[in-house]
């Protein structure tokens, strides 16, 4: 399983042209990049029942700009994740390791310490729960039209010139809801490693907060959203509405993977906590928008509960959606 032999087979089977893909190896980016390139293959070997998107192929785009992009092209299935992105995500977490007190304050200081105590950090954590979710955000659309032997890409960014689609909608929140199941089992399986006086339900709770709002950071300071919030517009829902969904279901999947023992007000923590640290990571991101995310959603909540439940309603009973299918499998 190697990057080279990976691209090798993109470009012997012309699915992708050789100078769009960025090859890593030898290059300051490789120690980044490639233990991200075997997660994913990994990934999908572990989860071949489910996933049945043989063949796969992974690659670095050789773009600058935030984006990621599955791909089905005839027979085989693709996922890119620009080359921009990791760069993005190093400078807005990997490059900020100094500040990881000053942003969470005292609370999240031994979480630190233990998971450094395993080679890694917060700031680490966060980086790599914003690339998880990507991949199998990415992953969700290729499982949602699993079997079409069609040529058909999908972006993460906004496209301005598609017009409004619910089902682009419902796809999207779908591939959102997905990805947020994969990497709350990720976390579980973390979490689970700690010593026994710091498997705390505490510590669970921190390590999703961590993650959905690092998955803000991403959406929010890189994907050109709008201070706005809207509705039935555009060719992805706004990423306010997508972000507290996503919050709301990596909260209930957690619950759902320790059958219930986490308390209401465990659960409630984590959401609050979430949107704490999306507002204090904005005062130290340049690129923010959202003066108080907060108070945003507080103040349009009723109107993205209302928008977010028609999603959520659809969702469960659409058996393309990759939700549907994992649940399924479940059962």
């Amino acid at each position: 399983m190697s990057y080279k032999k990976e691209i090798s087979d993109i470009t012997e089977h012309k699915l992708i042209d050789n100078d769009v893909i960025f090859n890593y190896l030898e290059t300051p980016l490789e120690n980044l990049c490639n233990p991200l390139f075997l997660y994913y293959k990994q990934l999908i070997e572990n989860n071949s029942d489910l996933y049945n998107i043989d063949p796969n192929f992974f690659f670095y785009k050789n773009e600058r700009t935030v984006n990621a992009k599955a791909y089905i092209k005839g027979k085989s299935t693709l996922v890119s994740i620009n080359i921009g992105t990791i760069n993005k995500l190093k400078n807005t977490f990997l490059d900020n390791e100094k500040l990881t007190e000053k942003i969470f304050g005292e609370p999240i200081q031994k979480l630190n310490e233990i998971l450094i105590e395993k080679n890694s950090s917060v700031m680490e954590f966060m980086y790599n729960s914003a690339i998880i979710f990507l991949m199998n955000h990415e992953i969700g659309h290729l499982i949602q039209n699993n079997g079409e032997e069609l040529d058909k890409s999908f972006n993460e960014s906004i496209q301005e010139s598609e017009e409004f689609n619910i089902e682009n909608h419902i796809y999207e929140v779908d591939a959102d809801i997905f990805a947020s199941m994969k990497l709350t089992q990720d976390i579980h399986q973390i979490w689970q490693k700690f010593d026994n006086e710091y498997k705390t339900d505490g510590f669970l709770c921190d390590l999703i907060s961590l993650a959905t709002s690092a998955i803000g950071v991403f959406k929010f300071f890189n994907l050109n959203a709008e201070n706005e919030i809207y509705y039935k517009e555009k060719s992805h829902p706004h990423v306010a509405i997508r972000y507290i969904l996503i919050n709301e279901s990596m909260v209930d999947y957690i619950s759902h993977v320790r059958k219930s023992e986490i308390s209401e007000e465990f659960k409630n923590s984590m959401m609050s906590n979430s949107f704490s640290m999306i507002d204090n990571l904005n005062k130290f991101h340049k690129d923010s928008f959202f003066e108080d995310f907060t108070k945003i959603c507080n103040e349009n909540s009723e109107d993205i509960s209302g928008y977010g439940m028609l999603l959520i309603k659809e969702i469960t009973k659409n058996e393309k959606c990759a939700y549907y299918k994992m649940k399924a499998l479940e059962k």
